[in-house]
């Protein structure tokens, strides 16, 4: 039989010590509770500055939201403003609704933007968006400086107003590629709406509105080939998986023969560098969704097939030997010559590269197999600046050490030796107009130029014949009254 054992009371000492013993407790100091809605704030401010990167606000305003990036379009430079939440010089003023009006349809309380600003693409931005975005902005530390530089572009285009009949014509809906599969919907999300891709990769029509019937198949901007997005295996992501996509997105490369560049590099150093696996998934998974549509001249995939890759190899030692060996040659043409002194030692003398020190190999390098120079050249001149790309160097530009000739021969040697071209025409004049290239204005912008000056004219010739009207009608009436006088 199992003892039962009686409850009894505690004796006396037992409760001493246990009034002892509440009364050390309630001389301890207070256990912090959770702060819920300092928490809540917190975690708004996360959002929001996740929200900022996926919408790409510091590859244009700078990590510090004081502006200054410079927009080449047609109608002249448009420079992005600071947006820190400086009262007098940004956004300190702004409420949420005034934010959420400059997204959408380009108006900021003082003045209208130009359609440099994405506000086309982020009209598809969630409420909810706006609203983290927001929190953030205004709890980023203020600039108290305007940008170095300011808009200025050239009569009519310098009239905010005009951006009006833009918005009119351009801000209607939007026939985008869709789709109800949760993966594929939020890569549409931030490819069309917060990433904006199309606003750099699509083309524009004459009065530069993106055209939904080439939406993503490439396009020139900046003075950069933006190439085609869409599924298209010669020209556009037809070859490309998934993974490289993500890596491209995420590090800026891709399979040691893609590397970003430009204005590219600062999209991926300043927003999808910063973005989840599974948003560079959701992406990578819409793009490849994409239907082709082939536009251009290129006639081999500028990315191979995944079982045509060739793997470089690199030994240890290797570009030293090499580079001695064809130093002692004396048979080097004008163009070896040029490469051993400027390229091959960190892209090696065969175009192998450098993996492990993150100098990419030139065999087989996109850039050198497009049928358009123009990304190769920007690269020659220009160089990408170190921490650009994740781990990479700064690649040196050519424009202050090599003339035209020159770089133009670099390209032609490189993109005959390691891009696969069977030859390449290059010329010096390529090399200066991608230098100082400027956006052409279309004809329709032109046409609205000159009509606007035409309507200036005679707007005066108007006033004039007005005034000389109204003065020669004064003059008779004084002349009436002279002779009514007694």
């Amino acid at each position: 039989m199992t003892e039962r054992r009686a409850f009894q009371l505690p004796s006396g000492k037992a409760l001493a010590l246990a009034a002892a013993g509440f009364v050390a407790i309630a001389a301890l100091p207070a256990v912090a509770q959770p702060d819920a809605p300092k928490d809540a704030a917190m975690a708004q401010i996360a959002r929001g500055a996740y929200v900022a990167r996926a919408a790409g606000c510091m590859s244009c305003h700078a990590e510090d939201l004081s502006g200054g990036y410079a927009v080449e379009t047609p109608m002249g430079t448009i420079v992005a403003s600071n947006i820190s939440p400086s009262i007098r010089y940004g956004t300190g003023d702004y409420s949420r609704d005034d934010l959420a009006d400059v997204l959408r349809k380009g108006v900021a309380p003082d003045r209208r933007l130009y359609p440099a600003m994405p506000y086309a693409s982020y009209r598809g931005m969630r409420d909810a968006d706006i609203d983290d975005l927001y929190v953030w902005l205004q709890a980023q530390d203020p600039v108290e400086r305007p940008t170095e530089a300011q808009t200025d572009l050239p009569f009519p285009f310098n009239i905010r107003t005009g951006v009006l009949a833009w918005n009119w014509l351009q801000l209607d809906t939007r026939n985008l590629p869709q789709s109800d599969d949760p993966i594929l919907a939020r890569g549409a999300y931030l490819v069309n709406h917060l990433g904006h891709c199309g606003e750099c990769h699509t083309p524009r029509d004459d009065l530069f509105g993106m055209r939904d019937d080439l939406y993503l198949a490439g396009a020139t901007m900046d003075g950069w080939h933006a190439p085609n997005l869409t599924g298209d295996p010669v020209t556009g992501l037809g070859e490309w998986s998934a993974q490289d996509l993500i890596d491209y997105l995420g590090r800026g490369q891709a399979a040691d023969r893609v590397q970003a560049a430009g204005p590219m590099a600062d999209v991926v150093q300043h927003a999808t560098r910063h973005l989840h696996q599974d948003d560079l998934a959701a992406m990578a998974a819409y793009l490849k969704a994409l239907a082709p549509i082939p536009r251009g001249n290129q006639q081999m995939p500028v990315l191979l097939p995944e079982p045509a890759r060739r793997d470089p190899v690199y030994r240890y030692g290797q570009i030293r030997a090499e580079m001695e060996a064809a130093l002692g040659r004396a048979d080097l043409t004008p163009p070896e010559q040029l490469y051993l002194a400027n390229c091959a030692a960190c892209h090696g003398v065969s175009g192998q590269g450098q993996a492990q020190a993150y100098y990419p190999p030139l065999q087989q390098n996109a850039a050198l197999r497009r049928t358009d120079p123009m990304n190769l050249l920007q690269v020659l001149l220009h160089g990408v600046p170190a921490g650009k790309l994740h781990g990479a160097p700064a690649m040196p530009g050519f424009a202050n050490e090599l003339s035209a000739a020159q770089i133009a021969m670099l390209a032609n040697y490189t993109r005959t030796t390691f891009g696969d071209h069977a030859d390449s025409d290059v010329t010096a004049a390529d090399v200066t107009r991608i230098a100082a290239f400027a956006p052409p204005m279309s004809p329709a912008l032109r046409m609205l130029q000159i009509g606007a000056w035409v309507g200036v004219a005679l707007l005066l010739i108007l006033v004039l014949l007005a005034g000389w009207w109204l003065l020669r009608r004064r003059r008779r009436h004084l002349r009436a009254a002279e002779r009514t006088k007694p």
